[in-house]
């Protein structure tokens, strides 16, 4: 169950985040594209489109314009923007959601287990450096001037 509250919470937050990623990465390349297929059937215009639309690692520009405008499509559409706004409202109201989540966790303790960590993260370590056996005490690296 909390795993799937988790997603829950997460899921409308995550596309949102891919869809900005996506343009911040691929930014003009989404525009920057040929208007129609039949481009790529007139050869004139086709050699133009092999020399400039190529993609990296030998993508040939029919392989680039394909994947191009499925992320368009993904995201720079109507249909795209339907998505965007089905996934975060697809799992719920926005604040009802992780109150949920808040009141599962609650009941089953995890809760209670996350107030405590950061204190269990504080003993393992003191002024004089780590507490615990498994963590290293820095106190014993030289650093030699190169």
């Amino acid at each position: 169950m909390s795993y799937a509250n988790a997603y829950r919470v997460l899921s409308p937050v995550i596309y949102a985040r891919v869809k900005e990623i996506i343009q911040q990465i691929i930014s003009s390349g989404l525009i920057y594209l040929n208007s129609h297929v039949s481009d790529f059937r007139n050869p004139e215009i086709r050699a133009i489109l092999d020399k400039y639309l190529r993609g990296s690692a030998g993508q040939d520009a029919v392989e680039r314009v394909k994947i191009m405008k499925l992320l368009w499509d993904s995201i720079g559409t109507e249909f795209g923007g339907r998505h965007e706004l089905y996934e975060r409202n697809y799992a719920g109201n926005y604040e009802h959601i992780r109150a949920e989540a808040l009141m599962v966790a609650a009941a089953d303790g995890t809760a209670d287990a996350l107030m405590k960590f950061p204190e269990s993260c504080m003993n393992d370590y003191d002024l004089d450096g780590w507490r615990t056996d498994d963590l290293i005490d820095a106190a014993d690296i030289r650093f030699v001037k190169q």
